[in-house]
């Protein structure tokens, strides 16, 4: 559809809506983008919000027009002149339109702040064109930004493993399993394997790629796919792993907050920004124990924790805000009866180098430990969780050519963010989250 009158478009320049700034006053402009929100003024005429690449653009057309004709996100070139903006409403420019054409008339759009959480799910991919989803794309790009940034500077080498295995890490009842060729095989639930052979060569590696858990957990912080941060650092002992997660965790989220700031504050004008101290604080998996019954914190049932509980999700939350001062906590050494075969022991074999990092309002966000380096030790480690060590050759192997002390760890991507923006359920950090009861679209 076009607006009737013949135009000369010959004479307007195609500047892409994010860049016509001061720059180009009194210049003819031509532009592309959708209509955000419009207004007839009386004899000005009609005031169109224009949206393109997370900008909305000022523009004023000298006629009045039949709104029905230009809805919301409605698709649009127009044609004008750029003229300084002479009023306090924050626009740097606006857009004086001569003509436009409608690429096609959008129907009344189904999704506003008031819709409820449900069909937000079902009609997410318009509900991105709201200002909290908007805002979340940019959120997730720059923070995975901010994760390469730090990698690239201190130097970790960025792989892409596969996420079609036969193998698998955190044990088989979380297992997806999927029939490859007329063999079993799974999505995989950790790249750690895959980074734990590429150190020999480059030292430090890393990936940034899909887990898969089939856990049957629908809480606000469990997701069956999930984007997982994974690291593995060659001839490291435990205080070098726990610094290095120190570090990475406090640079992402300093930077985060640099680069995102002013539009948080837009966003959510009383958002109290963390302000996490370094050295983060520590307590070890028994002495959390003690403290949760020296402070009369029951389980859920009313009785006292003892050792060899696990530490639910709300504990970890307790934890975090009561005894760290609502910073990030390391827990660390848990029992080696309740960790994976390939963590390495302490001086005490019944507990191992290992750590959960607790976050604020959320809990566990980062799991990690040394690796055992003995090779007879990873070969019983695994028959004795029911896995023949023979597909893991390639695995195994590391431990008889060359082998070194060891460690890493997994970071849930969407856990930090949504933690970081307080936002009450993980599905908030995802694109299309995949939850027990949601694998589409």
């Amino acid at each position: 559809m076009t607006e009737s009158r013949e135009f000369d478009k010959s004479e307007y320049k195609k500047v892409p809506l994010k860049e016509i700034n001061k720059s180009h006053i009194s210049q003819k402009i031509h532009s592309f983008g959708w209509v955000y929100n419009r207004r007839n003024a009386g004899q000005v005429g009609c005031f169109i919000n224009i949206f393109a690449q997370y900008k909305i653009l000022k523009c004023l057309y000298p006629h009045k027009i039949d709104t029905d004709n230009l809805t919301r996100w409605t698709s649009m070139d127009f044609y004008g002149v750029v003229k300084e903006n002479f009023t306090k409403d924050g626009a740097e420019v606006e857009f004086h339109i001569d003509h436009y054409d409608v690429r096609k008339i959008a129907p009344s759009f189904p999704v506003n702040k008031d819709t409820q959480a449900f069909v937000l799910l079902e009609k997410g991919h318009l509900a991105l064109r709201m200002p909290e989803r908007m805002f979340f794309l940019k959120a997730r790009s720059h923070m995975l930004r901010c994760f390469r940034e730090f990698f690239y500077e201190k130097e970790f080498t960025e792989i892409t493993p596969p996420t079609l295995v036969q193998t698998q890490v955190e044990g088989g009842s979380t297992l997806f399993k999927l029939n490859y060729f007329g063999k079993e095989a799974y999505l995989t639930q950790s790249s750690q394997l895959y980074l734990e052979t590429v150190v020999p060569v480059a030292m430090k590696a890393y990936c940034i790629a899909s887990s898969y858990r089939a856990e049957k957990s629908n809480t606000t912080r469990h997701l069956t796919e999930y984007t997982h941060v994974e690291a593995e650092l060659a001839d490291i002992c435990f205080e070098d792993l726990l610094n290095v997660i120190e570090d990475m965790v406090y640079t992402v989220v300093t930077d985060f907050y640099e680069k995102m700031k002013g539009e948080i504050l837009e966003l959510y004008p009383y958002y109290e920004f963390f302000e996490f101290k370094r050295p983060f604080k520590r307590i070890s998996y028994e002495d959390a124990i003690k403290y949760f019954n020296d402070v009369g914190y029951k389980k859920d049932n009313g009785l006292d924790f003892v050792s060899g509980d696990d530490i639910p999700d709300a504990a970890e939350v307790f934890l975090v805000k009561s005894y760290a001062d609502n910073t990030p906590l390391f827990l660390t050494n848990f029992e080696t009866a309740a960790k994976p075969f390939y963590m390495r022991t302490t001086a005490d074999p019944k507990y191992t180098e290992s750590t959960d990092l607790l976050f604020p309002n959320i809990g566990e966000i980062l799991g990690g430990s040394m690796r055992k380096e003995d090779y007879q030790e990873l070969v019983d480690g695994l028959r004795s969780e029911g896995i023949d060590p023979k597909p893991y050759y390639w695995y195994t192997d590391m431990a008889q050519y060359g082998p070194c002390s060891h460690g890493g760890f997994g970071l849930g991507f969407e856990r930090l963010l949504v933690g970081l923006m307080r936002w009450k359920n993980v599905v908030k950090g995802c694109l299309y989250p995949r939850f027990v009861t949601r694998c589409y679209p």
